[in-house]
């Protein structure tokens, strides 16, 4: 299992009864719109490269930056003579989501720290150039396949739909928006503090309360058995909801306190660290993550299939109609500009692999290839389905290139994952701006300014967290980096690589994922615990399971209480938990680098 399916988290919450787009909203691609989207898209970039290595887990930003911005210019015309209208709020979001995800993008939550916890580490500028041409990459990709899945299918793609309906009804009713802003707000606040308490100066709150308990010798913290005080993983379990946290708990459980003593006891790991620990743990989560994505796909062979051969027909049909125009007639210049920007894109990719990162131009191109298709696969799933199965499509490419070595496949991956994300992220904003009926070369310019935005500011805030907060640690599980690992070096290295009863362990594992995955898609699917989280579980401290599930049902329980937070309110309230803490906790970084 490379990384985890990628998703606009709770964005469908936010859905509304359709408004009337107002009449007079002319102004779109505004100085202020660009600024206030990069300035949150700055903000939500920092935070998801904390919150993606801790948890694998982000917010997107869309619904977030809607809010934000709306906010900052509702009712208030002393900037400027004009009233902010939905297409400038539209251009906004759109730019600070470009931003948010571009963590993802450049592999900095899963290939490039695998690389690392494997002993490999590359220059900054390398990982900027390699990200920065897979998010250019991957907005053409999407403006190809914007006029087929958007316009002509009219794919729902509801996370861009929801999007499009949260601007209507804001601008129609402006005070709609102060009440999930003032909880956003509040807990963005909230959240920061006690983040601030807990590991800033002084440390007057504890990273966690243990159980008083000893397993084998063990101490409850040896085992990480307790209940985290982290505000950003109680937000988590408002995001995977209450099957997903029940089944991070259980896999946690069983993992950390049935059979972490029983290694121990046993002399299967050389010590009781949590090093050596998730070391073994990490194969039978392989196993399972990779039996439930794989099972889907076995099952569903004919349907993806299908959707690889409209990806293709959709190439054809382009070429076709392109073959048919008369030759006298004038150059279209958008395709020949378009062709013009993915060639320097892939050229920066090639050079970028090839002078630091060892990856050849052969395979280059190759992967590219992979990641054009499968991108188009990628993105007509997220607008049937509103899930773009980027980890899917991540396993798939590290497994075609599993002959090159670990490196090559987790390179390859990386291209082909960190494009896919990228496109599934540009369909969704198109799809609102489709919705809103805005200018698609606004919409172009303001995915662009985000990509450029983004990259700019997630890799030092990567290196930073990551030198400040260890990868592979308690503090800092990064789970979707040990996924890609494990992945790399099971299909690529052989069995020396697994620890002692390791094999038998994943094979185990597989099996449980594959029933899982193939029963999921039952009646009896939504009884059933996730595969990926239950892999997630086993591989991430109790201490965030816990807080995962008590954040969890404190918003179900709290939906059954006070109905309106099925309205957004839930949403509002995990976007500012999440972003409190991942900030402050980008902001201690900084201060450590800086003693």
């Amino acid at each position: 299992m490379a990384a985890l399916p990628f998703r606009f988290t709770g964005d469908e919450a936010l859905l509304a009864p359709p408004q009337a787009v107002p009449a007079v909203a002319t102004r779109e691609l505004t100085v202020r719109a660009v600024l206030t989207g990069s300035i949150i898209g700055v903000l939500l970039a920092a935070g998801n490269v904390y919150t993606g290595l801790k948890t694998g887990f982000i917010d997107s930003g869309a619904l977030t930056a809607t809010l934000v911005s709306f906010a900052v210019f509702a009712g208030a015309r002393r900037f400027g003579r004009h009233a902010f209208t939905h297409l400038e709020n539209n251009v906004a979001q759109t730019v600070a989501a470009s931003a948010a995800v571009m963590g993802f993008v450049h592999g900095l939550m899963g290939p490039i720290p695998a690389l690392t916890m494997m002993g490999t580490t590359y220059p900054a500028w390398a990982l900027w150039a390699w990200g920065l041409a897979l998010g250019v990459l991957g907005i053409v990709v999407a403006a190809w396949a914007r006029q087929r899945l958007i316009v002509e299918e009219c794919l729902p793609f509801p996370s861009g739909a929801a999007t499009a309906e949260l601007l209507k009804t804001l601008h129609v009713d402006r005070a709609s928006a102060a009440r999930p802003m003032r909880l956003l707000l509040l807990l963005l606040a909230a959240s920061a503090l006690v983040t601030w308490l807990r590991d800033g100066a002084g440390a007057y709150l504890p990273a966690a309360v243990y159980l008083p308990v000893t397993l084998a010798g063990i101490q409850a913290f040896g085992l990480t058995l307790g209940i985290g005080v982290s505000p950003l993983m109680a937000a988590t379990g408002i995001f995977v909801g209450m099957r997903g946290a029940l089944s991070m708990l259980g896999a946690g459980l069983v993992g950390w306190a049935v059979t972490a003593p029983l290694l121990v006891q046993h002399h299967v790991v050389k010590d009781a660290s949590y090093g050596s620990l998730v070391s073994w743990l990490v194969w039978p989560a392989f196993g399972i993550m990779l039996g439930g994505s794989a099972a889907p796909l076995v099952g569903g062979v004919r349907r993806h299939g299908k959707t690889v051969w409209r990806v293709l027909n959709d190439a054809r049909t382009t070429i076709a109609r392109q073959a048919r125009r008369p030759p006298d007639a004038p150059p279209r210049r958008k395709p020949f500009a378009a062709a013009l920007v993915a060639l320097g894109a892939v050229a920066l990719l090639a050079w970028t692999g090839h002078r630091a990162f060892g990856f050849s131009l052969a395979s280059t191109i190759v992967a590219v290839i992979l990641a054009v298709v499968l991108a188009g696969v990628c993105a007509r799933a997220a607008g049937e389905t509103d899930i773009a199965p980027v980890g899917n499509i991540g396993t798939l490419a590290q497994i075609a290139f599993a002959g090159g070595g670990p490196t090559t496949s987790i390179l390859a991956g990386a291209v082909v994952a960190g494009n896919a994300t990228e496109t599934a992220q540009t369909m969704w904003s198109f799809k609102a701006g489709h919705n809103l009926r805005a200018s698609l070369r606004a919409q172009l310019a303001a995915q662009l300014a985000g990509v450029l935005i983004g990259s700019a500011v997630v890799v030092p805030v990567y290196l930073l967290v990551v030198r400040a907060n260890p990868l592979g640690t308690e503090r800092m599980p990064a789970v979707a980096a040990m996924s890609w690992r494990a992945t790399a070096l099971a299909i690529s290295g052989g069995l020396s690589h697994l620890p002692p009863y390791g094999v038998w362990a994943a094979v185990t594992g597989l099996g449980v994922g594959i029933a899982l995955g193939v029963l999921g898609r039952g009646r009896l699917g939504r009884f059933l615990p996730s595969p990926v989280a239950l892999g997630i579980g086993l591989i991430t401290p109790v201490t965030m399971s816990s807080t995962i599930l008590l954040g969890a049902a404190g918003v179900s329980l709290g939906r059954r209480r006070w109905p309106g937070l099925a309205n957004g309110d839930d949403h509002a309230l995990a976007a500012g938990a999440l972003a409190g803490e991942s900030l402050m906790g980008v902001l201690l970084a900084i201060l450590a680098s800086l003693h």
